[in-house]
């Protein structure tokens, strides 16, 4: 099958060759004719000598040869690297490919650089495996004649080590891997309340405390990292490396040091350096320190050191500061911070931080740098006009930053956020809703700004923040690719050549097998699934990719069955296929069944009727989904109408939530009715709309909920007991030795396993770290007390009926709350 699967992207290689360019260039014309690349081929490279060997590596990859150095003469084969003086603009290029010659002309070292990038996607796939098992004696280029250059000067990724730490190999990798797809910034994020990870050498104490946390450390465990030490940082060498690595990648490194809120680290480190009351430092240990101190002038001196090391340690303009998400609760009671108000005639302690974000700012320039900040800065007003603003609550705030007159970076959340979900059975956050892939490429920033605002904007960036790297293995790629594909597209290529459809033909014929050349663990397109008369259908989103399936609930591998044709049962919740192929792999999905898909008009309201007695085969829960290309339409209403039933789930509307799903109650009344369906498109543009029916694998027993912690009345402990798997608790304060959260059921359940999950959904977030769960079949005797893994959840697999469940917590998880979900009880067949 893998053999198979080979040879079909080698033939849709083939019959789009050169075709399937990622980012799409400004010209390429398809020219009659192929270079063929041979021993006697020669490179010429006078203006850029330094990627001479460079590309030699790439050739070597093909054929087990490298090529000889060129002169002035002109052999009969030769590749020739070019300065072009004038008439291209920066990081542009020509890329002409004849028969006897491939020239490459740009007027600097970063358009050379980005005309190999296509010319590698010309060329045969192994040119990205430095360890293909066969080579080719020769092998053919197609000719044409290319002219490209990008719309953004700046096109950048955040990556966040401050959460989950990723090594200097791994930091390499993902700088080679935005480099291949023109992104040119690596927007480094290398300090928050999780960690530290840059060797300050006046400070050492901020790497050789700070970069660790668990058990004895001054951090606490958090994001899944357990009740062991984790961590690590970048030498001051280690950070040398890897800047010059990007730097022949055509990659500027932009630090991010956050202050003066997510600064848990240096205020743990260095206590000083938090807020005082009554003329000492206080807090409790399970408090979040995470602001630093405003009326403290000894803070900014040592800032001050911080930022001219790193100023040494990077060449890029600019140092990121952060300025995000400030809590001003310490400053209220602090005297320093009041006096300082007093002094500067402050009325409110939010006005410190527009003095601290202002002292930052000049700062940064005492070390020859210009500050970038996230858009909260803009709250300080009057920044300097150089600082660089980046949008990323939503557009307006980029709207609002460049009404300022700021230059602007875009990236939006619900655009440009690639920790949120892609699938709604995806690990992911879902706080800026549901961004796949599509969505990434949907984002235009001329769609919300006006040309003259749109002047100011640099250019576009995707956010990589690390609380859900713990796991899988490489989730990382998972997450980025290939939405990182879609963004590059977004900042290099003009909007009126850009479309959805040519970009989907473009990465799905010939991309992705190149992605997984590269090394990249990719997210593979899922299959589209179908469950109609007991027989469960499903066929692959891209052609010759293998399934693989499960009947247990668990999520498929590579060594589970292997799908081959259509499954016959009535139990098909049990069921989840993935896709696997060229190194990527899919979502787990379960089997749906398609009640209707449709295109709705702007402002159109329309009615479906579909007959449930063509879907339900069963009583029970029935869960219905929908899907939407934009986040405008709304359910009018919702009801089931037939000759024995007719109630109304949903009455006086309600926007459609993709990630939450609605339930139907399945039973003799209701299974002839039909199911009536009010949608209204409230977007200017045309809105794509799917609706999807499917059994719950889950039984839902009435059950009430007790806890010695006390919840927030915005999340309240009802919230755990409403089988609703996207709503959760939360506690006022953190958790210690000793409490504990009870579900009691009603009636004794007799089941298979039942899925106890601690913190926020699908995120490894205020977790209990240190508890176990146990079962009761009399409410009272609880039976084997099972630890809870590392992300605080366990699966419980009762021998008989259960009357209770109980999470006993043994210690603090290190966060200010905790949280937990709903028990997911599976039933016994």
């Amino acid at each position: 099958m893998k053999s198979s699967l080979s040879l079909l992207f080698v033939l849709l290689g083939l019959f789009c060759h050169g075709q399937n360019l990622i980012p799409r260039p400004e010209r390429a014309d398809k020219r009659e004719g192929e270079f063929l690349v041979a021993k006697q081929t020669e490179i010429y490279s006078p203006a850029f000598p330094d990627l001479f060997d460079y590309l030699n590596d790439h050739i070597e990859r093909v054929c087990g040869y490298r090529l000889a150095a060129g002169g002035h003469r002109r052999s009969i084969q030769q590749i020739s690297i070019e300065k072009h003086e004038g008439g291209l603009s920066e990081e542009g290029y020509l890329l002409d490919i004849s028969p006897s010659r491939i020239t490459i002309r740009a007027n600097d070292r970063g358009g050379a650089f980005y005309a190999l990038q296509t010319l590698f996607q010309l060329m045969p796939v192994s040119v990205y495996r430095p360890d293909a098992a066969q080579h080719a004696e020769t092998f053919a280029i197609p000719c044409f004649h290319i002219e490209d250059a990008p719309r953004f000067a700046y096109r950048g990724v955040m990556l966040d080590v401050s959460r989950n730490f990723s090594d200097k190999a791994a930091v390499m990798r993902y700088i080679d891997w935005i480099a291949r797809h023109k992104l040119n910034t690596l927007h480094w994020h290398l300090t928050d309340d999780n960690g530290w990870r840059v060797e300050i050498k006046k400070y050492p104490e901020l790497t050789s405390r700070g970069a660790w946390r668990g058990p004895g450390e001054v951090l606490p465990p958090s994001y899944g990292s357990g009740n062991e030490r984790y961590g690590g940082f970048y030498t001051q060498q280690d950070v040398r490396e890897i800047v010059d690595y990007a730097a022949f990648r055509n990659v500027e490194i932009i630090p991010e040091i956050d202050l003066p809120g997510h600064s848990q680290t240096l205020t743990s480190v260095y206590p000083e350096t938090f807020c005082r009351t009554s003329g000492s430092v206080t807090y409790k240990p399970e408090e979040m320190r995470e602001t630093l101190c405003a009326g403290r002038e000894e803070n900014f001196e040592m800032l001050r050191d911080i930022l001219q090391e790193l100023a040494g340690l990077f060449p890029s303009k600019y140092i990121h500061i952060g300025g995000d998400e400030v809590s001003v609760r310490y400053w209220r009671n602090c005297p320093r911070c009041r006096a300082l108000m007093t002094e500067k005639k402050m009325k409110t302690p939010a006005e410190l931080r527009g003095y601290f974000v202002h002292r930052l700012e000049d700062l940064v320039h005492s070390v020859g740098k210009t500050c970038a900040a996230w858009n909260e800065a803009v709250q300080a007003r009057n920044l300097r006009p150089a600082t660089l603003i980046y949008g990323w609550e939503n557009v307006d705030v980029c709207r609002q930053a460049a009404a300022a007159g700021q230059p602007v970076v875009m990236m939006p959340a619900s655009y440009c956020y690639i920790d949120m979900k892609q699938h709604p059975w995806d690990r992911g956050h879902t706080w800026a809703g549901r961004v796949d892939v599509r969505r990434v490429y949907d984002f235009e920033p001329a769609d919300f700004l006006s040309a003259e605002r749109l002047e100011r904007v640099r250019g576009v960036e995707a956010a990589q923040w690390a609380e859900l790297l713990n796991e899988p293995e490489r989730f990382a790629e998972y997450q980025g690719y290939p939405r990182l594909c879609a963004l590059a597209e977004v900042g290099w290529t003009q909007p009126g050549q850009r479309d959805w459809n040519d970009f989907y033909r473009r990465l799905t014929s010939g991309h992705l097998e190149r992605l997984g050349a590269m090394g990249i663990r990719f997210r593979m397109f899922p299959p589209q699934t179908e469950y109609r008369s007991g027989v469960v259908t499903v066929t692959p989103e891209i052609a010759g990719v293998e399934i693989r399936y499960t009947t247990d609930l668990s999520e498929p591998d590579e060594s589970s069955a292997l799908y081959t044709e259509p499954l016959r049962t009535d139990r098909p919740e049990r069921y989840r296929f993935r896709a696997f192929g060229c190194g990527g792999y899919s979502t787990a999905v379960f089997p749906v069944a398609e009640l209707f898909r449709a295109e709705l008009a702007p402002a159109e309201q329309r009615v479906f009727r579909v007959p449930l007695k063509d879907y339900v085969t069963r009583d029970g829960l029935w869960l219905l989904s929908f899907t939407q290309r934009r986040d405008n339409a709304m359910i009018v209403r919702l009801e089931v109408s037939g000759p024995d039933t007719a109630y109304t789930i949903i009455r006086n509307g309600q926007k459609i939530n993709p990630l939450r799903d609605l339930r139907l109650y399945a039973d003799s009344a209701n299974r002839t009715a039909d199911l009536l369906v009010t949608l209204k498109n409230n977007s200017s543009k045309r809105e794509e709309l799917t609706l999807n029916l499917r059994p719950s694998p889950y039984i839902e027993p009435a059950v009430s909920v007790t806890s010695s912690l006390t919840c927030s009345g915005k999340f309240p402990i009802r919230n755990s007991a409403d089988y609703q798997f996207s709503s959760y608790v939360r506690t006022v304060s953190p958790c210690k030795a000793g409490d504990y959260i009870l579900f009691a059921f009603d009636e004794p359940v007799d089941c298979e396993e039942i899925d106890v999950r601690t913190g926020l959904p699908d995120v490894t977030r205020y977790i209990v770290t240190d508890g176990t769960a146990a079962c009761s079949a009399d409410g009272k005797t609880f039976g084997e007390e099972i630890p809870l893994k590392p992300d605080g959840s366990v699966v419980l697999r009762p021998s008989a009926p259960v009357r209770s469940v109980r999470i006993s917590i043994r210690g603090g998880n290190g966060e200010t709350i905790l949280g937990w979900q709903d028990l997911r009880v599976v039933p016994r067949l």
